[in-house]
């Protein structure tokens, strides 16, 4: 079973709609036999600032098996980056799963594993590969 950090922008995004996104992800890669963590339903850990946030996920990087980076808009985010570049740093395998229209990203080419997708749909055949 291999230990999965799941990283996505938050700040600014819809949240409604980002719970349905990361649970199809997270429910997806539980049905591949995988256990991913997303801090989203980290209750506790959301009540506190963002300094203990960025200290707990970093810790949670360094007991997984790999980062899995969402990224479906042009938008950057800053803990997203730093959890990219920790991973790196950590030498972490890093899958981009990549929104196909997003064009103002270098992570395509920093990254080996990417896989891209148009809708929700291609997005659960994408969860399906990894």
């Amino acid at each position: 079973m291999t230990s999965i950090f799941v990283s996505y922008k938050y700040t600014g995004e819809d949240k409604k709609e980002l719970d349905k996104i990361m649970r199809l992800i997270c429910d997806g890669l539980k049905k591949n036999n995988h256990n991913p963590y997303c801090t989203l339903w980290d209750n506790e850990l959301q009540k506190k600032g963002k300094k203990e946030l960025f200290k707990t996920a970093m810790n949670k990087i360094d007991n997984s098996d790999m980062l899995l980076v969402f990224l479906n808009g042009n938008d950057k985010s800053e803990g997203m980056l730093m959890e990219i570049g920790y991973s790196m740093a950590k030498k972490k395998k890093i899958v981009l799963i990549v929104k196909k229209d997003i064009k103002n990203t270098h992570l395509r080419e920093l990254i080996e594993q990417v896989y891209e997708f148009n809708n929700l749909k291609d997005l659960e055949e994408v969860i399906k590969k990894i």
